[in-house]
């Protein structure tokens, strides 16, 4: 293909990428023409068998302004965050709030990555809006002010900000981080939370210095299911208007729709097993699934809600899968989720996007339900 036909392909497909953007891009030969039209079957292109959204593989590795005018048409304008006015994550030691870090694990509500107990944290949502004003009902936005507790005695981990924009209709999503926000926010000494106001992209300058997008970093490895994890530590945030719904929102559904924009090489497999209970009301991912295990969480003594290990044969079905493999697994499949207008397909091995990560790890597998109850004793004797 010729300069001047990717130069056209290019202003077509994000007008509002500057030129400089387009020239150090190459443009994949999976990536369509517009980012906007509906679902593309790339057997007719010679390429994957399979039905995908009109998409491209570059827009995650933009510039934080650049992407966020990409996803402009699905996801809305990005909503300015400001740490003060979001719901504080209460932490709680022995059913009581806690301010300040009693120590990884040594909570009763701890986050699930490395069992995070530090308070001073806070999560908002957001209602989806165009430029103008007008609502987008069927988006949502939400910010996480992370004030980190995962510190080591060599390491200090930074404190951080998260936006993740999810359109429930199309599945499009994306995701921000803002790992060097120091010059925004701070942490009040009394509260200890993390407060600041982050620019918006009204101001492009501040806002590519304030945010960095996924670059080669794929979020689905920890956002498996869909585009919103939940753990004890995320869901003691209620909001304000609704106490009884976490800020987090609940998404249900087995086939919920759910894609990256300017990811379209990401691999967003899970396995499917057909009647399999577990997967009723949502997909899983395994990967999420194993570091939530080894974070000493186990399935079987939370799931169902209303039954918690009613379900453990079917978890074992699933578990025996993702070790072993869908391909070593009668009646189990790779499956990736809906996608715009593309509806849930099965894939094989000639899916082309397979990543490192989508393999299991058995270490993280070990049940560690005794060691998380003797760090509870150990804090138990320190109480009294």
């Amino acid at each position: 293909m010729s300069y001047s036909r990717h130069k056209f392909v290019y202003k077509a497909a994000i007008a509002s990428l500057t030129i400089s953007f387009f020239i150090i891009t190459k443009i994949s030969a999976l990536d369509p023409q517009s980012l906007n039209g509906g679902p593309v079957n790339y057997s007719e292109q010679g390429e994957w068998n399979a039905c995908m959204p009109d998409n491209n593989s570059f827009g995650s590795k933009a510039t934080p302004i650049e992407y966020a005018r990409m996803i402009e048409p699905e996801l809305g304008v990005i909503p300015i965050i400001d740490c003060g006015e979001g719901v504080e994550i209460p932490i709680y030691v022995d059913d009581r709030k806690f301010i300040g870090n009693p120590g990884l694990h040594n909570c009763d509500n701890p986050s699930l990555q490395i069992g995070d107990c530090m308070s001073g944290s806070s999560l908002q949502r957001f209602g989806g809006q165009r430029a103008d004003g007008t609502a987008l009902p069927h988006v949502v936005w939400v910010s996480f002010c992370r004030h980190d507790g995962r510190d080591t005695e060599v390491y200090d981990m930074p404190d951080s900000v998260q936006l993740i924009g999810y359109n429930l209709v199309t599945g499009a999503t994306a995701f921000f981080e803002s790992g060097d926000n120091s010059k925004w926010t701070y942490v009040d000494p009394e509260s200890n939370r993390l407060l600041g106001k982050l620019p918006g992209t009204d101001n492009p300058e501040e806002f590519n210095m304030a945010y960095s997008t996924p670059g080669d970093v794929q979020c689905v490895q920890c956002h498996q299911s869909d585009p919103f994890i939940h753990n004890p530590f995320i869901d003691a945030a209620k909001l304000r208007s609704h106490a009884s719904q976490t800020v987090v929102p609940r998404l249900t559904g087995p086939d919920l729709p759910y894609y990256l924009i300017g990811g379209s090489d990401w691999d967003m497999r899970t396995i499917h097993i057909e009647g399999n209970s577990c997967l009723n009301c949502h997909r899983m991912g395994m990967k999420t699934v194993e570091e939530f295990m080894g974070d000493g969480w186990h399935p079987n003594d939370y799931m169902p809600p209303h039954s918690p290990g009613s379900q453990s044969q079917d978890f074992e079905e699933l578990l025996a899968c993702w070790n072993d493999g869908p391909e070593n697994t009668p009646g189990c499949d790779w499956r990736i989720p809906a996608a715009d207008q593309c509806k849930s397909q099965l894939v094989g091995d000639d899916y082309p996007f397979k990543a490192n990560f989508n393999t299991p790890n058995l270490t993280e597998q070990v049940d560690r339900t005794r060691e998380r109850r003797e760090i509870f004793l150990r804090r138990m004797r320190t109480t009294q």
